[in-house]
């Protein structure tokens, strides 16, 4: 196992479990909050849930249903607004005009939570879920698949298409794959969380995200999204990535080499005050037009109750990022990984002022008036 990036010399992690701060949603039976203390002991790190996948999970399931905390929580507003529902699915009962079934890939998927926990908010008639991870993980993503088919099955949900595939990061091979399997797997949007640990993976965590980002030949005649004239989808896939910050010093090069290649925004919760008994109504007794309502907001994860140590907050992201335009058609085949992340390549050239995006972020608090 010394070669094994999920079983790093001293480990040490214990088993996970939500912290439920702004924006967490009601347990809905569809997945498993907690992780299994044998899943920790046989894949490492992989087996063990991090705490952004939490935060991410609440931001694409609330993004695409109506639950909520409670029902007297106000209205919860995201700016950037989810990507799911930039094309969402079409209802049940009606035919979706998609010539293809969307295909959302999440990287590093570990136990799986992330995807099993969206999946029953998306429709099996027009998205799929591809979970990846190395090798020797997918075992574990395909028994706690299993699990959840089970519960969705249990209670009559129909979620979406749902299969595992390993996806080492760096690795060209396992890429291309994706490209022959099933015919169209690769993604219309990318899911990753927590990548963010061990600097020796930024490269090939990199250079895997730009692959799959690439704008690519359509596989499905006819799709609405596709340039006819050059056969290439009109924009490349976004990535929505979360973060727990745990060292700036060792992960703050990562985000300088990713703003280099992909432009990102971190995600803002905004709520609306509930409306105050007769608030509405004129000191004549006529009514009036009430005065708009007043957002406030403030970063989605900041500030967010800490899983590990009761009583402390942790300090979490979530990014949507899209490819710098002038960066399409990469070829990373002869860049070596230093190359790759200062932003030099192969025909693409990363934009130099995108390195400082996330210092900027950090400068500015990312919080909103």
């Amino acid at each position: 196992m010394s070669n094994d990036p999920n079983f790093p010399k001293g480990l040490a992690i214990a088993p996970s479990r939500a912290a439920h701060g702004p924006g967490a949603l009601v347990d809905d039976g569809l997945c498993v909050e907690d992780d299994a203390a044998q899943d920790v002991e046989r894949f490492g790190i992989a087996g063990r849930t991090w705490e952004a996948a939490y935060l991410l999970r609440s931001y694409l399931a609330l993004s695409t249903s109506t639950s909520r905390t409670s029902s007297s929580t106000p209205p919860l507003i995201f700016d950037p607004p989810c990507p799911l529902l930039s094309d969402p699915p079409s209802p049940p009962d009606r035919p979706s005009t998609r010539k293809r079934k969307r295909t959302i890939l999440e990287l590093g998927a570990g136990t799986g939570f992330l995807s099993l926990a969206v999946a029953p908010h998306l429709h099996r008639s027009t998205d799929r879920l591809v979970v990846t991870d190395l090798h020797n993980v997918c075992p574990l993503l395909s028994e706690n698949l299993a699990a959840a088919r089970a519960r969705w099955t249990a209670r009559g949900v129909d979620a979406a298409e749902v299969l595992v595939r390993p996806l080492p990061w760096g690795d060209a091979r396992a890429l291309e794959a994706l490209r022959v399997d099933d015919g169209i797997l690769l993604p219309d949007l990318v899911l990753a969380s927590d990548l963010i640990y061990f600097p020796f993976l930024y490269a090939p965590l990199l250079r895997t995200l730009l692959g799959l980002t690439e704008p690519r030949r359509a596989c499905g005649a006819g799709d609405e999204d596709v340039d006819d004239e050059r056969g290439l989808l009109v924009t490349s896939p976004k990535v929505v990535f979360s973060y727990k910050v745990r060292s700036l010093v060792k992960e703050q090069p990562f985000w300088e080499a990713f703003g280099r290649w992909f432009d990102f925004e971190p995600v803002q919760l905004g709520s609306h005050p509930p409306p105050s008994a007769g608030e509405d109504d004129s000191p004549t007794g006529t009514s009036s037009s009430p005065a708009p309502p007043t957002t406030t907001w403030t970063r989605f994860g900041a500030a967010h109750p800490s899983s590990t140590s009761p009583g402390t907050t942790d300090e979490l992201y979530v990014f949507v990022c899209s490819r710098w335009p002038g960066t399409f058609g990469f070829d990373g085949s002869g860049v070596s990984d230093a190359e790759l992340l200062e932003g030099r390549g192969e025909r693409a050239r990363g934009v130099e002022a995108g390195a400082t995006r996330f210092e900027e972020m950090l400068l500015a608090a990312t919080e909103w008036d």
